[in-house]
This record gives structure tokens, sequence and C-alpha cells, in this order.
């Protein structure tokens, strides 16, 4: 599976070289977005820890603490504190807000493009929305960037809906 990536990146230096060899500009090269695994997600609830839609780059030990101790306060036995490294990670926190239960909220993809750190989030609504509430919350831990975070916001119905 690495190996097509390898080739590529091989390919794109020698078109790299290439141009400045003939005196051009190196082209613009647009690095993939890392796909976020199951190892790198902390936290996912649906609980009322966070009513409110919000999109967070969490960079410090403090700000993390108080995350991770707000993400968790509706749970009767909370979760420790996952340890996260903040020398070589940082966290990003996405919550969607009031949604209905089935609703998801995924940060899907995170990295930086052309100079931009951007996270991709999917929102995901079920196809026949119970008539209650939830507050979809999805944590996970990225390689740290000190860009600004750029969300980019995919939303989708869920994949069995007709």
């Amino acid at each position: 599976m690495r190996r097509p990536i390898v080739v590529l990146l091989v390919a794109m230096g020698a078109v790299t070289a290439s141009a400045c060899a003939r005196g051009g500009a190196a082209p613009t090269v647009v690095a993939a977005l890392a796909p976020v695994t199951a190892s790198t997600r902390l936290y996912s609830d649906d609980g009322p820890a966070f009513t409110d839609s919000v999109r967070l780059a969490v960079r410090d030990m403090a700000t993390w603490q108080q995350v991770w101790a707000q993400a968790t306060s509706t749970q009767g036995e909370p979760p420790p504190l996952p340890q996260v490294d903040f020398s070589q990670e940082m966290v990003l926190v996405a919550a969607a807000g009031q949604m209905h239960p089935g609703d998801q909220i995924r940060v899907d993809s995170a990295g930086v493009r052309t100079g931009v750190f951007v996270a991709v989030v999917r929102t995901i609504t079920a196809c026949r929305p119970f008539p209650a509430a939830a507050y979809p919350l999805d944590i996970v831990r990225v390689r740290r960037s000190d860009l600004e975070v750029t969300w980019a916001e995919r939303r989708e119905r869920a994949p069995d809906c007709q």
C-alpha cells in the first residue's frame, strides 16, 4: 500500500527538479490529508456535554484538562484523561450541537494543505430521526501544527437511507 505513495512522491520530486533545472518555478504540491484512525480517536459521545456546535484545536495541557472534564461530565464514571504530547500532537474537538439520536459527527482527516491546516468534519444525519435530543461529539489526536485550523464541513445522510 505504501509503494504507490513512494512512487508518487519520487515522481513529484523529479517534476520539481526538472522545472527548477529549466529555470521555471516548482509546481505547488498539495499534501494529502491524513485519515483519522480508530487509534487516534480519543472520545465520541452524544450526551449533552457540549450543547452548542464547537470546532476547537487544543494545543496545551490546561485547555485539554478543561475540555476533557466538560466532555466527560455526563458520565457516571468519567474515563481517565488520555495523555497527549503537546510538543508533537494536538487535539481536535468537533461537537455538532443539538441533533437527533443516530446522527453523528466525525473528524475524518486532518493535515497541512497548501500552507493551511485543514480538518475535515463529516456530519451524518440518520434516515429516520428519533424525536429526542442528542449532542454528537468527536475528539481526536492529530500531529501538531501551529497553523490556524480551517474546518472543512461535509454533510450527508446515513448510507442506508433510501
